[in-house]
């Protein structure tokens, strides 16, 4: 029975009605491919490539109008902020220029921002003028003026100011924001009488010394800090008509409430009446 099959088989293998099908079979696997590789070839224009043109300095609004004519397609997919850069234009693209590419291939864009991009205030107050300097470059910003105060912290800086606006740190800033500063330059060169202190309470001291603008520096207790009844006992420097000091400095004070301390205080009376006669001359 096999054979037989194989015979019949063999026999229509050999017939006209087979090699006409096979025939039209192989002409249409042949046109079929044709028509995909042809098909191919013009939807990805093949062996038809354009040069990339240089899209350096071109601003957003004439993007369309740069490429109408050179079969090519753009599209912006992130923008930079450069401060000494114009606002808008592209700065950089992939594929970059003078590269082949196919016909209808999209270049990638980079521009420069329109509007700055908001950051937080660093905080500069208490820093040197160098740190200061060189964080507000390392944020994107630019250093102002600079104005030099009266300050027993030289080189520090007291206030940070926008337009004449303290700012505090942590507030909304754009980049690129110009930031004044203003820093102390140390004790003053003008030096003044050292006030006599001996006898008062801490609030008198301290209210004698900001009107002489003068501050407490160090403060020595013999006895509970908590107490209202100490009295100066001891100040360095000390009040004679020779002593002077720096205007914007310190004086350090020492309290008790030990009356032999107190009875023992120098005698300041000479100083006090020579202040008299300065406020009455």
């Amino acid at each position: 029975m096999p054979l037989v099959m194989f015979k019949e088989l063999l026999q229509f293998i050999k017939s006209k009605t087979f090699l006409i099908h096979l025939s039209i079979y192989l002409v249409s696997v042949f046109l079929i491919c044709w028509l995909i590789i042809s098909w191919l070839g013009r939807t990805t224009n093949h062996n038809e490539t354009v040069v990339v043109p240089d899209f350096s300095g071109i601003s957003i609004k004439e993007l369309d109008q740069f490429v109408a004519d050179k079969n090519l397609r753009y599209l912006v997919i992130d923008s930079l902020y450069d401060l000494k850069a114009k606002k808008g234009v592209v700065v950089k693209q992939e594929p970059e220029a003078n590269a082949e590419v196919k016909e209808g291939r999209t270049i990638y864009l980079y521009v420069t921002s329109v509007l700055p991009p908001s950051i937080q205030m660093p905080k500069l107050v208490d820093r040197s003028l160098r740190q200061a300097a060189a964080m507000i470059t390392t944020f994107g910003l630019r250093l102002g003026k600079t104005k030099f105060v009266a300050d027993q912290c030289a080189n520090c800086v007291l206030e940070q100011l926008v337009k004449g606006r303290k700012i505090a740190a942590g507030e909304k800033i754009e980049k690129g924001t110009i930031i004044d500063l203003i820093v102390g330059k140390g004790l003053s060169e003008e030096e003044i009488d050292v006030p006599c202190l001996y006898g008062l309470t801490r609030k008198e001291a301290l209210l004698k010394l900001t009107e002489a603008s003068l501050s407490i520096g160090a403060v020595s207790f013999d006895f509970a800090k908590d107490s209202v009844n100490g009295k100066v006992y001891r100040q360095i420097p000390n009040c004679s008509k020779d002593t002077k000091i720096n205007m914007g400095g310190t004086i350090d004070l020492y309290f008790t409430n030990d009356k032999n301390k107190l009875s023992s205080v120098p005698d300041t009376s000479s100083v006090k009446n020579n202040d008299d006669e300065n406020f009455d001359e």
